[in-house]
Parts: C-alpha cells; structure tokens; sequence
C-alpha cells in the first residue's frame, strides 16, 4: 500500500479518515470519540465494515461524526454493512458503495429465549401475527361462502358456524403468543424508527417512505441491499473510483481479520507515521541491495590499482621506497638467474 500516496491525497482534500471495522457496540464509540483529533479537517470518511450490533451505539456513533464534521459527512463500505450499520449510514450526508457492497434491513435483532449466543429479527413476531390473521380472514370467508351457498342456511347462522370453526382452528396457535414479548418487539423496532427519523432530519440523505421500507418491507434481516437499490433509498450513493476502492479494501482486510473483533481507527496518524517510517528506511534499503560489482586484485577497482601503481613508481616507473627495499620475488629470481649463466 502507498502510504506516502494516500497521506497526500488526504491533506489535499482535508479529509479526516476513520476506519470502524466490527460490531457496532458501545466500546467503539467510546474508541471513536477517544480518536477524534483536537484540530479536525473539514469533512471525515468513515471506512465501515459490520454485521450489525447495538442501535443504541450506531445512533451515537452516527451523531458523534455528525457533530464533528456537520459539513460533509461520508462513508464507503467495502463489503458488508449491515443493520445497526445501516443506522449509521443514514446519518451521513453521502454513501460511497462498491459492486459488491451491502447494506441491510433496519429489522432489530433479539436474544432468543434460552439461547445465549443466537438471535432472531424483531420482525418475526410481527409477521408470524399477520401471516396468522391474513390465514384467520381467509377461513373464516371460505367458511362462510361454502357454509351459506353449500346448505342454504342464513347468513348469520353461517357465520356463526364459521367463526366457531375459525376460532377452533387458530385459538390455540393465538394463545401462544406472549403479550409481553410482542410489546418488546413493537418497542424495538420503534427504537430503529426513532433514531433513523432523527439522524435523516440532520443529513437529508434518506427519501421519503425508505425509513419504513428499511424497517417493514424485506423479508429477513440478511436481506441483500446492493448499490442500485440504495438509490432508491438515499439521495446520494455514488460508486468509489478503483484507486479509493483498493485502499478501503487493504484496510478493512487488515484490521477487521474474521469479523468479529472490533477496531476502530484515526487513519490519518496511523498511515502518516507509517509513510514516515518508510521514507525513513528506504535509504538504508537502496544500500542494502545496491548491487556489489566484483574487482580483481584484492577488491579494488581496476582503475583504483593503475593509479596507485602510477603514484608508487617513479620517473623512470621504479618503484620508490628507501634504501634496502627489495624487488619483486619474481625479478629476484631472473637476476639471479642471469648471474648464474654469466659464471
């Protein structure tokens, strides 16, 4: 990754560079607000990387970059942004979305009973209510009509006789129902409906009736949400260009590992001080591998060997030195060579 590269490209567009990678959770707020620089830029961008969490803690989140950055406000999701992450999408003022990137359903999740680790949508309950009183209506009408034309009763005994049968069919599917639970699913989707109505007043990025489709209208809580359908629920949702895309990608894979952890980021120093170190040890690299080039005569350069034989001899290209030096071996050897042929 080209820190140097992406540390210019933030200056020059006086951007601070947030990364929030796992659940939304109280903790990553308090991480997120203990981030905020003390001189902060005209806008923030908010890498975001969840499967959901706490809509307590992605409203907070949402208002804390809102009130810091109240002029521009973005996020870019590279992957998976999902159900209390939505939340904190609907507080920015725009959504940067790759090809496959995905939002998710506003649908609160809660525990199951019995259950430490699994969860269900608040939604269940709701629709197991409606899709039993659409089936109640429907019977007791097909009673009605087959009762009243089939035997030539009056109306009102064939009535009668239907929701006898009606009552009889679905009494005891109805009375497994608890109030009480139902009560606190009502209450927790209101929840979601409460913090998105606040946090679109702000940014005005979310259209009219999306608050309700994100909240009522998909089927499950994993409910893909790409690109071209979150235009029809934001104003503003443009695709990153590839360089902004790659970086996002490098990012979320290095901190968010299996999804789970969380971590939250001010990238700015983080990226900064890496360049930094990188600039400072690319020097001693270039040294390292600068490549050694093999000189004969002990290591020396051919060049460096004929100048220091030029500086050694003298005028008549003897070699200097004081009295007593003696020749080369090599010469010994031929001189007493010649004296031995000249007895």
């Amino acid at each position: 990754m080209d820190f140097a590269k992406w540390v210019r490209y933030l200056d020059e567009n006086d951007i601070d560079l947030y990364g929030y990678f796992g659940p939304v959770a109280r903790a990553g707020y308090d991480h997120l607000c203990r981030s905020f620089p003390k001189e902060k830029r005209s806008q923030a961008l908010l890498i975001l990387g969840t499967f959901g969490g706490d809509p307590d803690a992605g409203y907070r989140i949402a208002r804390a970059l809102m009130h810091h950055y109240p002029d521009r406000f973005r996020v870019i999701v590279p992957y998976y942004c999902k159900s209390a992450g939505t939340l904190i999408c609907i507080g920015a003022h725009e959504l940067l979305m790759a090809d496959k990137s995905e939002l998710g359903p506003l649908d609160v999740q809660l525990r199951k009973q019995d259950e430490m680790f699994q969860q269900n949508s608040g939604l269940d309950i709701v629709r197991g209510i409606q899709f039993l009183h659409q089936n109640a209506i429907g019977q007791f009408r097909d009673h009605l009509v087959e009762i009243n034309v089939g035997s030539g009763v009056s109306t009102k005994t064939a009535s009668e006789i239907a929701s006898r049968l009606v009552i009889g069919l679905y009494e005891p599917v109805f009375a497994q129902v608890d109030p009480i639970k139902l009560g606190e699913t009502g209450a927790a989707l209101q929840i979601a409906a409460s913090y998105g109505e606040r946090l679109s007043r702000k940014s005005k990025n979310l259209k009219a009736d999306a608050l309700v489709r994100l909240i009522h209208h998909y089927p499950s809580h994993s409910f893909v949400i790409d690109r071209a359908e979150a235009k029809e629920l934001f104003e503003k949702v443009e695709a990153p260009d590839d360089d902004m895309l790659d970086f996002a990608k490098e990012t979320q894979k290095k901190f968010w590992g299996n999804g789970s952890s969380l971590h939250v980021l001010y990238l700015n120093k983080l990226y900064s001080t890496a360049a930094q170190e990188l600039e400072a040890a690319q020097p001693a690299e270039e040294m390292q591998n600068e490549p050694v080039i093999d000189a004969p005569h002990g290591g020396q350069h051919e060049e460096d060997v004929d100048a220091q034989r030029q500086g050694d001899a003298g005028p008549e290209g003897r070699p200097q030195g004081g009295q007593g030096q003696q020749p080369p071996r090599r010469n010994q050897r031929r001189n007493q060579g010649a004296n031995q042929a000249a007895n």
